[in-house]
């Protein structure tokens, strides 16, 4: 399964057809996306006996996500909290840190810390790093992280979205060079501490600490949904289908089983299983109602066949409340929805 340019894939033996295919099918509903592709082709000399055509092997999730879940991908969008930056200009450059580190390890490190801790982001290109009015369609952060490759384009669209009371966490270096790669006198980072816009702040880089963990346990960034119970490695994204919350639930805490006798043409092991390393499956979120309305929902799966969990639902504060998610039997992927959807 393909996640908006960054690859994501997982080779399938043909003793596992259908969990294999469901993992994929699984991983491109949580990313919002409709397609998902195998590894596996052209990877062996040939099938070995039993195989099973492509379509048959999606069609039991398929059918499942027909019947019981079927969301229009194109209609549905994000929960867009914050807007993380990746600059083209760094990487048309060659540009790295003094460390080697690449501005794309920096935005990778970010992804993924926002995954964990189950915040809605959006990438946001050079382009409409930009275009000022474009940055101040939205009120959500600009996460600015070894952007070391900065136009003077950009850097004036970036100064007037926060002359405007524009949101940024900004990470050094900024601005060293110019969108040619050219080594400036003085970096752009220099002139951006000096105007001191009240919501820029100094962030440590991803790629070397926890800057998001520390913004949220601060109070500085408060995420829509925060995970009060359960295993943390239960990841939660939230999308908007029809003006109501769907929530995709993948489990990153999956063991890859090798096959001991399968080997594809360049010696690699296909996988022979997929287990959990996921004990606690009780779950329970506090969601920021304030922000997203809660109709009566419930969790349901492949794993689960047609049957419905309801979702414990109950107010914890003003403009709060949590809901209990009960993801005991499902491995891999699970929907909470709003009932009869």
């Amino acid at each position: 399964a393909q996640k908006r340019g960054n690859a994501t894939a997982i080779a399938l033996s043909y003793t596992i057809y259908e969990l294999g295919a469901y993992f994929g099918w699984g991983l491109s509903r949580f990313w919002g996306v409709s397609n998902w592709s195998s590894t596996l082709n052209g990877r062996l000399e040939e099938d070995p006996p039993g195989a099973m055509e492509m379509e048959d092997v999606i069609s039991t999730s398929n059918n499942w996500e027909i019947k019981n879940s079927n969301l229009n991908y194109r209609e549905g969008r994000d929960l867009v909290e914050t807007r993380l930056v990746n600059n083209s200009y760094c990487r048309e450059n060659g540009w790295r840190d003094k460390a080697g580190f690449e501005h794309w390890d920096r935005s990778k490190a970010w992804s993924a810390q926002l995954v964990k801790n189950n915040v809605g982001y959006r990438f946001l290109r050079s382009a409409e790093l930009a275009d000022a009015d474009a940055l101040r369609k939205e009120n959500t952060p600009l996460i600015l992280d070894g952007l070391g490759c900065v136009s003077e384009k950009q850097f004036t669209a970036i100064k007037i979205y926060l002359s405007k009371g524009g949101i940024a966490w900004l990470a050094m270096p900024f601005g060293s060079h110019d969108e040619k790669g050219f080594l400036r006198k003085v970096p752009l980072s220099a002139e951006l501490m000096k105007e001191k816009y009240k919501n820029l702040l100094i962030v440590d880089s991803a790629i070397s600490s926890n800057p998001l963990q520390k913004l949220i346990s601060t109070g500085s960034f408060k995420p829509v949904l925060k995970q009060l119970k359960g295993d943390l490695r239960w990841a939660a994204r939230i999308r908007i289908y029809n003006d109501k919350p769907v929530i995709h639930f993948m489990n990153t805490a999956l063991l890859a089983v090798p096959d001991p006798l399968i080997k594809d043409i360049s010696g690699i092991s296909l996988l022979k299983d997929i287990k959990s390393l996921i004990k606690d499956n009780d779950c329970m979120y506090e969601i920021n109602t304030n922000k997203i309305d809660l109709p009566k929902l419930s969790v349901i799966s492949p794993e689960l066949g047609e049957l419905q969990r309801p979702v414990g639902i109950s107010k914890t504060k003003d403009g709060f409340s949590a809901i209990q998610v009960n993801l005991e039997g499902v491995k891999i992927y699970a929907v909470v929805q709003p009932l009869n959807s």
